[in-house]
């Protein structure tokens, strides 16, 4: 890569890391975008590690709103939406896939902004984590279907629960890909590149994050799924 392809690469994740550690969710709806412009084999092992360095911090920064039953509960879910995400990239367009995760983000957005308000039920949280996994497999997008089905939670609620199941599946996932033999040196070379920038927005995210947490985190939540997903929607299409 060129310097100017490394410093858009750095700012992407910088900026993706910033979100993130405010909303609970951001780093692949900002950077995926960009990256995968600059070289698509940032995704999805490098950007789903950059992840997890802000999820780190959310697990261990705010563990007091963390639910464990909810979170074992999301993980009875998880294992079937691996299973489709791998059945479905053997089998179909994963362009295909990527565009229709992406606009059902988009009109899952729409619709809780214009008052559409998905009751919790007991098998929410199974629902989450399935499609979680699912998404994250796929189109390495795993926040909105979480943060839609858990929109009502409080910011230091959400951002642990979707932090803690986000890194076990990314666990799961980058094993899978090195256990597959699919991870090459030159792949831990973009994985660095991304943790570290990671780390650069998670220090410089807490002046936004308690400007958000003030009354601003729901549609702060609402705006990055639905533009990530449109992002995510159309770069798969274009």
């Amino acid at each position: 890569m060129s310097p100017l392809e490394i410093l858009v690469v750095v700012v992407a994740v910088v900026a993706g890391s910033m979100v993130q550690a405010t909303a609970g969710v951001g780093i692949t709806l900002v950077a995926a975008p960009v990256l995968l412009a600059v070289d698509p084999a940032f995704v999805p092992l490098p950007l789903i590690l950059g992840g997890a360095v802000v999820g780190i911090r959310n697990v261990t920064m705010e563990f007091a709103g963390f639910d464990a039953h909810r979170w074992r509960r999301c993980l009875l879910g998880a294992p079937v939406g691996l299973v489709l995400g791998e059945l479905a990239l053997a089998n179909l367009s994963e362009r295909g896939l990527t565009a229709a995760i992406g606009l059902l983000v988009v009109i899952s957005v729409g619709a809780m902004a214009s008052g559409w308000q998905p009751r919790r039920r007991s098998w929410t949280s199974v629902l989450a984590g399935l499609l979680v996994a699912l998404s994250l497999r796929v189109a390495a997008l795993p926040g909105p279907p979480y943060a839609i089905l858990h929109h009502d939670d409080p910011p230091e609620v959400l951002r642990p629960n979707i932090s803690a199941l986000v890194l076990v599946l990314s666990g799961t996932i980058s094993i899978r890909l090195l256990v597959g033999g699919e991870v090459t040196g030159a792949d831990l070379g973009r994985v660095v590149l991304v943790m570290g920038s990671a780390l650069v927005g998670l220090l410089l995210a807490p002046p936004l994050r308690r400007w958000v947490d003030s009354g601003w985190f729901r549609p702060a939540l609402l705006s990055v799924c639905g533009l990530g997903g449109l992002a995510t929607a159309l770069g798969a299409i274009l």
